[in-house]
């Protein structure tokens, strides 16, 4: 059968018939001269989608029940209460026209306040219907009141918002949770990240209707007229979201009113700061399909994760790159220190100043007064070698110490000082990301790789060795710490560590 004769026969006109197949409703065949066939099966699939359309029933709604997605009674038992709702619509505005003609009332006389009684209450007023039964504004749409779904479009709003604020704090402030402040790093993100979506979402709101997390889960918010809110009212229902949502962000709080708000959408009711304003939150998919955009949001969500934890190693760099001086290195090695709160302090040289003025009870038992500024020790902290122009090529860090005569106590190696002065050698080429997973630095704290074995990467290659008598190490706890032999009277250690570029 063609389109002609199923236009003769059903009635259906050829448009709507071609628009059911482009809304994948029909799939009819295609005959040697390209024509649509349309078998039996297809005809009875119009005759069901007729009816259908006849109760008003949704595109979107008839497909899901193809589909199998959604069980037509299920389908027929909301469009009968769309459509019960429609009909006391209908009636009371009936109402309204029979006592305006029995009033016989003209435009220049016309009160509204006395026929307005007959409309039906706004949301949240008294004597309104159930949100449930009321009609979106969207043909096909549905009340959100899937609490995963609009927590998903929630968090991922925030998330979008704290990592731009987590983002920024790396890269701009160097407060990341890689320098190992991550609460401090987390509570300024959070923070941040609230400030920008109390200060964008009423904006978005009030132009677009939606948010990118709202957009992304099929959600959209409306006044009770239908209209977009104003950038007032989207900021009063933001800080509602805050406020009675999320608790303020307050720790065991805020999971009591998280709890509290899926209770609400789980039984059917408005959010308190949807109902008091009178805003209209709805789904523009149906809600049995949400969880397909959702699994796009955790995806989104997951590269977001990814692109913060990349950016928080990135605040890491250290400010001097390619090839540097000594003067440079020093300047890396006291930025990365102030960022990762290691206290060490250089000049151009490698020998550590004193950071305050102050007098130090030294192992001899002597008193010795250290300047601000000045070296606090003969020995340089690393030495360098440089080519013809002056650009380092192997960065050395050496410890050397002892004990003379029995009951010595143990000595510890300054592990974290040769990783800083390996992280600004290293840092200098690739990326933050690079430098912070590098082995190069963190396998320093492995006793196995103090045998002097060469460890390569990022264009450099890493060796450390640890040439010690009269003393036992305390491997296994990567603490560093040299204990003396009980039966040694004297003991001596040398560890130290050479970081050579191999690429330039």
């Amino acid at each position: 059968m063609n389109v002609r004769e199923i236009e003769r026969q059903l009635g259906i006109p050829r448009a709507n018939v071609r628009y059911y197949e482009k809304e994948g409703l029909l799939h009819p065949q295609r005959g040697s001269n390209n024509y649509r066939i349309y078998t039996g099966e297809d005809i009875e699939a119009l005759k069901k989608i007729r009816l259908l359309r006849q109760l008003d029933m949704p595109i979107e709604t008839i497909r899901a029940v193809q589909a199998g997605e959604v069980a037509l009674t299920d389908a027929v038992a909301r469009q009968e209460r769309l459509l019960e709702n429609e009909a006391v619509k209908l009636e009371q505005a009936r109402a309204v026209c029979r006592s305006m003609l029995a009033d016989g009332v003209t435009y220049a006389a016309l009160e509204p306040a006395r026929y307005e009684q007959a409309r039906p209450a706004l949301p949240g007023q008294a004597g309104s219907e159930p949100a449930r039964t009321r009609r979106p504004p969207v043909e096909g749409a549905e009340w959100a009141f899937n609490p995963w779904q609009r927590f998903w479009a929630r968090f991922l709003d925030v998330h979008l918002a704290t990592g731009a604020a987590a983002v920024f704090l790396s890269l701009a402030c160097h407060i990341t949770a890689a320098a190992g402040d991550s609460r401090t790093a987390g509570v300024f993100s959070l923070v941040l990240g609230w400030m920008l979506v109390l200060a964008i979402e009423p904006l978005l709101l009030s132009t677009w209707g939606t948010t990118p997390g709202k957009w992304l889960l099929g959600l959209e918010l409306r006044d009770h007229a239908g209209g977009k809110l104003s950038y007032m009212e989207g900021l009063r229902r933001t800080w509602g979201v805050l406020g009675t949502g999320y608790g303020f962000e307050i720790p065991v709080y805020s999971l009591y009113r998280l709890y509290k708000s899926y209770r609400t959408c789980a039984d059917d009711e408005e959010m308190p700061y949807d109902r008091e304003q009178g805003f209209q939150y709805y789904s523009i998919v149906p809600g049995q399909w949400w969880y397909r955009r959702a699994s796009a949001a955790a995806a989104l969500l997951a590269l977001l994760v990814w692109a913060e934890v990349w950016c928080s190693y990135q605040g890491l760099a250290p400010p001097n790159r390619g090839d540097i001086t000594k003067a440079e290195l020093a300047e890396n090695i006291n930025a990365l220190a102030n960022r990762l709160d290691h206290g060490l302090w250089v000049d151009g040289d490698g020998y550590e100043l004193a950071r305050q003025t102050a007098d130090v009870l030294e192992a001899d038992g002597s008193w010795v007064r250290y300047v601000y500024g000045e070296p606090v020790s003969d020995k340089p902290v690393y030495t360098v070698e440089t080519d013809e122009n002056g650009y380092i090529t192997a960065v050395t860090v050496m410890e050397e110490g002892g004990f003379e005569g029995e009951g010595a106590s143990f000595s510890t190696l300054h592990l974290n000082r040769a990783e800083l002065v390996t992280m600004a050698f290293i840092g200098t080429s690739g990326s933050g990301y690079r430098m912070g997973k590098s082995a190069l630095w963190r396998d320093l704290s492995q006793a196995g790789q103090w045998d002097g074995s060469p460890v390569s990467g990022e264009g450099f290659t890493r060796t450390a060795t640890l040439e010690q008598e009269g003393y036992y190490d305390d491997f296994g706890q990567s603490t560093g710490l040299l204990m003396p032999l009980p039966e040694a009277e004297s003991g001596r250690f040398r560890f130290t560590v050479r970081v050579e570029k191999t690429t330039r």
